[in-house]
Parts: C-alpha cells; structure tokens; sequence
C-alpha cells in the first residue's frame, strides 16, 4: 500500500496536463509565438447557426509546454468555423487549403469554412490560414493541424502589422 501511494505522490507531483505544444514561427506578435496547440470546439457563427470548428492557439512559450496549464500564456488564437453543423461526439474535419480569416466575430460561414483571429496587441486582424496538415490517428481521431497564417492587422497606435508564420498544433484536450 506505502508502494501505491508514494508512486500516487509521485505522479502528481510530476505535474502536466499530459498535452503538450509544438513548434510555431510567427511574425509580428510581441513577445514572440513560439508554439501552437488546437482545440475542438461547437459554437454558432455570425448567422446564429452552431457549427463545429477548431481554435489554434498560439502561445509564448516553447513547443513541448503544457497547453492546458494556468502559466502557460496564450498570445492569440484562429478560430475556424466549419459548415458542418453539431454532432454529438463528433469532432470537425479540415480539408488542405486557405481558409479566409475575416474581422468579424464570430465570423459567418458561407462556403465551407471562415476564420476569425486574435492577437495581443492587434486589432482587425483579416488574411488567410492555409492547412496544410489535418492528421488523423489509425482510429480516425485528428491529432495535428499543420499551417501557415498570413494576415494583417493594427497595433493599438493604428499602424499596420503584417502576421505570418508557420504552426504544428496538436490537439491538446
């Protein structure tokens, strides 16, 4: 029983969420995006319609940082709305390909998908995400988004800012 309960000590002592972040490169986001995650989510977009979609995180520290931990800091995200509407344990697909992201919030889908962005900093952010990669397990489940963003915005002095970049996200959920 002291075996069970000291490796029981252990392991939460270890600490971590068990979900980690991998590498990002972006441009114009101070401090610097050094690392991506995605999570799932179900919300409606700018027509009132619930969809399924996926948030890209982009977070200040290093890749392999816990995405779900209170330290670790989020500088923006990509929120990416699908036309696939709600369905109970169901998670949304990407096809490769640029998605536009526009300023609206949340953004109306008319084709197959609309992206909304974030950043610190920045405002009226609008450009394009491109998926390069939507990694599926041999269970069908997705564990990777792979892209690049490039988008424009404002700072909080109203001068242009040009955001570009490359991300890895794992699903961290």
């Amino acid at each position: 029983m002291k075996r069970l309960a000291c490796l029981t000590v252990f392991a939460a002592a270890c600490g971590g969420s068990g979900f980690e972040t991998a590498s990002a490169m972006m441009t114009g986001i101070n401090p610097p995006v050094q690392s991506a995650s995605a999570t799932s989510f179900n919300a409606a977009d700018g027509a009132g319609t619930m969809l399924m979609g996926w948030k890209i995180s982009l977070w200040q520290q290093g890749g392999g940082a816990d995405c779900m931990s209170n330290d670790t800091v989020r500088l923006g995200a990509v929120s990416i709305f699908t036309n696939q509407p709600v369905v109970a344990g169901k998670k949304a697909s990407l096809d490769a390909g640029d998605i536009v992201i526009v300023a609206e919030s949340p953004p109306t889908v008319t084709g197959t998908a609309a992206a909304n962005m974030g950043a610190m900093g920045i405002g009226g952010i609008v450009g394009s995400v491109n998926i390069t990669e939507f990694h599926l397990k041999p269970d069908q489940t997705v564990d990777d988004i792979k892209g690049t963003i490039s988008a424009g915005g404002n700072d909080m002095n109203s001068s242009p800012v040009t955001i570009t970049g490359t991300f890895e996200a794992p699903v961290c959920e």
